[in-house]
């Protein structure tokens, strides 16, 4: 095990990362490309079926991720976040909600460095997305004008976007949403997962990072868990099965990740993520 030359933080688990951006109402928007498959839900639950089942999940967020690789030293890699110009590539739903959980997590990661341009190109993709998918809270209405007046307080940027991703993880709950509602912390989670491995792999020490790795084994547990009871809905199968691939290979993880460990979680969640991406 390599001996920490990063300065060495006091350890955060990291959180499912889960931070969604939100839209602006009423700003201009893109010529939305038309869905070319039936959205992923097709037999919606009752409303009181669906809150009762995720008014109890405890939505994280992203911060804890980000917050440990810079409290260790590590560097940005901009390489690693996914490409914000990509973000009106995007036709199904599936991949919209997916990719804006990435995004989340992107926005993060760049708000956390005080990457301003970062920020701001990653809060144009979430946007992108967030106005195609059609999700609109009154929370988010004056969300754009928000980041730009606090782009050089953190602290701040890091508490409004995650106030907005609990008002959108409702709005999609109360709006019988469930699966989109569950897709989009997927996908903060596997870029999350994503970013650390990576920059584990490059760190000269990366004790912090396996040791916050083998911590995910929780998070994991209950990520496949909300997926359980639509693991069959066609959208949602293919995730499922990458995702219990990578439980089934944490059983064998104990209080700290080796390193061949890591190669190896690594390569299965950069798999996943490329399906996605």
């Amino acid at each position: 095990m390599k001996k920490a030359l990063y300065q060495q933080p006091r350890l955060l688990v990291i959180g499912l990362v889960t931070t969604t951006l939100i839209l602006f109402s009423g700003c201009n928007t893109r010529q939305k490309k038309q869905d070319q498959e039936t959205p992923a839900v097709k037999d919606q639950k009752p409303k009181e079926e669906v809150v009762q089942e995720l008014s109890g999940y405890q939505v994280p967020t992203s911060y804890e991720i980000t917050k440990l690789i810079y409290q260790a030293g590590a560097p940005y890699i901009l390489t690693l976040s996914n490409g914000p110009e990509k973000a009106g590539e995007y036709i199904t739903q599936r991949d919209k909600v997916l990719n804006l959980g990435i995004y989340a997590t992107d926005l993060c990661y760049a708000t956390t460095y005080m990457m301003k341009q970062g920020t701001m190109n990653y809060l144009e993709a979430s946007k992108i997305l967030i106005d195609e998918l059609g999700i609109s809270t009154t929370f988010n209405i004056n969300y754009a004008e928000r980041i730009e007046n606090n782009i050089d307080d953190r602290d701040s940027l890091i508490q409004i976007v995650t106030e907005s991703f609990g008002d959108t993880w409702n709005y999609l709950v109360e709006n019988q949403q469930d699966v989109l509602a569950r897709l989009v912390v997927c996908g903060s989670w596997i870029e999350g997962i994503y970013i650390t491995t990576n920059v584990a792999l490059k760190a000269v020490d990366n004790t912090a990072f396996l040791e916050a790795l083998a911590k995910q084994k929780k998070s994991l547990n209950e990520l496949v868990d909300l997926l359980e009871s639509v693991k069959d809905v066609e959208e949602v199968t293919d995730l499922y099965n990458g995702l219990f691939e990578i439980q089934v290979f944490y059983e064998g993880v104990g209080d700290i990740m080796t390193d061949e460990q890591l190669k190896i979680v690594s390569e299965t969640v950069a798999t996943l993520r490329n399906s996605i991406v």
